[in-house]
């Protein structure tokens, strides 16, 4: 997990909040049932560099004036030209209780014929935030056209639950097409196999 140093911050005025950015530091909040909210204050690139070797879905260990809280990200602002975060909101957890988060469904390789398409880009999940995962990445590497990636083909670490159904199509591969093309394809192909498996499901519960 990883650590942010934070400091406890007075609430100002605009030009206040602009000069704790021109100094390196990036105004933020944190907040849980037991502390209500409390405005703090990061480094920027103590941030950026925790943010670069852990993704935002998993937790961080956020320690203000020297108590540490186990926190995740729940809101990040960025400057629309620059990327450099402007604010952070954090939110306090407990690690012994479940929470609902999204994970990101990434691709790795090529198909050995038509396009990838990503018809999900996450999946909603339930665990423990210790147990998140901090993807799901599909190798789609020498599939074909009409090939289908689903939710349950997915490899689920054990205590995580996901929040949709298992014949819900994820990724599908499609021929090469004009980009406009492309989606409307997909949502069709897409909704033609979870049909075909939802039927395949429930003719094997009669059996």
């Amino acid at each position: 997990m990883e650590a942010i140093q934070a400091q406890s911050r007075a609430l100002g005025t605009g030009n206040t909040v602009k000069a704790l950015r021109r100094n390196g530091w990036v105004p933020a909040i944190v907040y849980g049932s037991d502390m209500g909210n409390q405005t703090i204050q990061v480094l920027g690139k103590d941030l950026d560099a925790a943010l670069r070797h852990q993704a935002t879905n998993k937790p961080f260990r956020l320690s203000v004036d020297g108590s540490a809280h186990d926190v995740m990200v729940y809101e990040l602002q960025r400057h629309p030209l620059m990327g450099n975060i402007l604010h952070a909101d954090f939110k306090k957890i407990n690690m012994n209780e479940k929470i609902h988060t999204t994970v990101p469904v990434l691709m790795t390789g090529d198909p050995e014929l038509g396009v990838a398409t990503l018809i999900r880009h996450s999946v909603e999940v339930s665990c423990l935030p210790g147990n998140i995962p901090e993807s799901f990445t599909v190798d789609v590497d020498g599939f074909n056209i009409g090939d289908v990636v689903l939710v349950s083909d997915l490899q689920i670490p054990p205590g995580v639950e996901l929040g949709l159904d298992s014949t819900e199509v994820l990724i599908s591969v499609l021929p090469v097409k004009a980009k406009s093309e492309e989606s409307i394809e997909a949502q069709h192909a897409a909704a033609e196999v979870a049909e075909q498996a939802e039927s395949t499901t429930e003719q094997a519960k009669k059996v």
